[in-house]
């Protein structure tokens, strides 16, 4: 066996690896219209466009541009008014935000499984771990590897109870043809700067329901009603809202995702096949 290149052997690469994110003259000048409009904050243009784009993207009827995906997440679950009492099952192999969701809204996180071949939450597990007080269950597309969502939505469709996507690592990932974040209730999507598609930090809401894009608007709005005024506030909510700059860059980087999508892919054909041989 040869040596390592940390013992003195050669080093198969000369070069530092890629860096990630990727940026040039496209988030440059979005930023700047950003600044010069002297809006900055989460009503800036910006957010509305990249809400539009983001949601054409993966097929869904409303889209919410949020802070982080974390918040995303808290988001969905109370405006499904998960909360004390209630149970949510998630997979025990996720980033802790998946869970902590759960008990930012005071509900108790249910672990179950995963697949060993697809690090994802097994579907044929979850009848058994189901109780009065499960109210929702959060399955994660790990690695943006799909979860199961016919067999989901048919438990779904069977017990009652709601489907919120933890999509963090899946945009624009598909399953039998349809993007995922818009095939359970709600879906949360993350835009922090590991994730595929960056704004440094960010989150994303999906829904195909109406009445929960209107409670999830008025809970990242402070509680406001959307066709209510502007000091009316109707729930007790939050200030979530993403800013004009992470959304100018989110969509630089979203004309860049086609592109970086297709170079993965064949990245991943080509290791397969050296792996095979």
């Amino acid at each position: 066996m040869s040596k390592l290149a940390l013992h003195g052997a050669s080093p198969v690469r000369t070069t530092p690896w890629p860096r990630w994110p990727q940026w040039g003259e496209a988030e440059q000048q979005r930023i700047q219209s950003v600044l010069d409009a002297g809006e900055w904050g989460g009503f800036h243009p910006a957010v509305a466009e990249f809400e539009k784009a983001f949601a054409e993207l993966h097929q869904a009827a409303h889209c919410l541009a949020v802070t982080n995906g974390t918040s995303s997440l808290e988001a969905a679950l109370r405006a499904l008014n998960v909360g004390p009492g209630d149970e949510v099952i998630v997979p025990p192999y996720t980033f802790i935000a998946t869970a902590n969701a759960v008990r930012l809204v005071g509900a108790t996180p249910v672990f179950v499984d995963i697949e060993p071949d697809t690090y994802n939450l097994d579907v044929r597990l979850i009848e058994a771990a189901l109780s009065p007080q499960t109210k929702a269950v959060i399955p994660v597309h790990f690695a943006g590897l799909p979860v199961d969502m016919d067999a989901l939505l048919a438990l779904s469709a069977k017990h009652g109870f709601f489907i919120v996507e933890d999509a963090a690592h899946a945009h624009g990932t598909t399953w039998r043809g349809q993007p995922v974040g818009a095939l359970g209730h709600i879906g949360s999507f993350s835009m922090q700067q590991s994730k595929n598609l960056t704004a440094g930090e960010g989150g994303i809401l999906l829904t195909n329901h109406a009445d929960l894009a209107q409670r999830l608007w008025s809970f990242v709005n402070q509680g406001r009603n959307p066709d209510g005024k502007w000091y009316e506030h109707d729930i007790l909510g939050s200030n979530l809202r993403m800013t004009g700059w992470q959304a100018a860059i989110g969509l630089a980087q979203l004309e860049r995702f086609e592109e970086q999508f297709q170079r993965r892919q064949a990245s991943a054909r080509r290791l397969h096949t050296i792996l095979a041989e």
